[in-house]
This record gives structure tokens, C-alpha cells and sequence, in this order.
């Protein structure tokens, strides 16, 4: 008689447990990757976008405005435009004659991208590359419902610059 191949019963239940104690072990950490690699997207896409609207503002030699898409105060989980603005002082809603320049979608569900006060509705950059946000720095908070310890903080200084701190010093700047 032949010999015969293949695993026994007691074989595959030792690999079903060995492997249901791995996903067991494995599967939280992976959660978390994957909301941690979210939140680090969202903030580079945001820091992204405020660079290239401080270099836009330089090279056009024109005030350049972010505008948040959400009806919602302080929040920018929505997506943004960014446009030339026509209105020396900046900060002022897409009209005729502002030109857009990119439109940026929102980020979905269990993401919010919160601004302090001086980021409400518009961030401005002057011709100069500077922040037109009337002396005081915009804080944008990216979090997700695990709070400020998960999350990030971009902070855009009077002069422009784009900072990111990790983890976010508050969920709601």
C-alpha cells in the first residue's frame, strides 16, 4: 500500500490556533498602522498645499488664498481651493477674476483637520511669501478618534513657514 500524504486533524487545529493567536496579536497593531499612516498623508497633503501656495504667491507676485470647503467653522476636513485673490488684502471668498489653481478633496469619514481662530475660513500668503492672517500664526490640528496623542499639528509662522509637530498639542486649537 502506498504511504499516504497530508497533515492530521491534530496538525492543522495546532496551525489554525497558532494562527489565530497571531491575527489575535497582529491585528490591533496593523489598525493602528494604518490610522497612523492616514493622519501622516493628511498632513503632508495639507503642508503640501500651503507650500505651494507661498510659492505661487512669490512667483505670480500675488496674494494666493486657501478657502475651506465645509460649512462647518474651523473645519477643513472637506478639502480646500486654492486661487489667486484679486483683493490685496487677501482672505476674501473666491470671486470673477481669482484665478483657481488647484482644488483639493476632502479626506473622508474619522478625520478632523480643525483650525485655530486665524485659520478659519481663508489662509492668505502675501506676494512676499508671508502669512496674511492679520499678525497672529494659523495651528491646524489633524486628528482621528484617538485623540491628540495620535495626532499632528501644522503650524504656519508669520513668515510662512510650515511646521508639523508630532503629536498634536490639542485636537481643537
Amino acid at each position: 500500500m502506498p504511504k499516504q500524504r497530508g497533515v492530521t486533524l491534530v496538525e492543522l487545529l495546532v496551525a489554525l490556533t497558532v494562527l489565530s493567536f497571531m491575527l489575535g496579536v497582529g491585528g490591533p497593531s496593523f489598525v493602528s498602522l494604518v490610522s497612523d499612516n492616514r493622519i501622516d498623508a493628511a498632513t503632508n497633503r495639507i503642508a503640501a498645499s500651503m507650500n505651494y501656495a507661498r510659492n505661487e504667491a512669490v512667483t505670480r507676485a500675488a496674494v494666493i488664498t486657501l478657502s475651506r470647503k465645509s460649512g462647518t467653522q474651523f473645519t477643513w476636513s472637506e478639502g480646500w481651493e486654492i486661487y489667486t485673490d484679486t483683493d490685496p488684502a487677501g482672505n476674501t471668498s473666491r470671486v470673477a477674476g481669482d484665478t483657481l489653481l488647484r482644488d483639493a478633496n476632502g479626506f473622508g469619514e474619522g478625520l478632523d483637520i480643525l483650525t485655530n481662530g486665524a485659520g478659519n475660513n481663508w489662509i492668505s500668503f502675501r506676494n512676499n511669501g508671508m502669512l496674511n492672517e492679520a499678525g497672529n500664526p494659523v495651528v491646524i490640528a489633524i486628528c482621528d478618534d484617538r485623540g491628540e496623542a495620535n495626532g499632528r499639528d501644522i503650524t504656519i509662522n508669520l513668515a510662512g513657514r510650515v511646521d508639523i509637530v508630532a503629536p498634536s498639542n490639542d485636537c481643537t486649537p
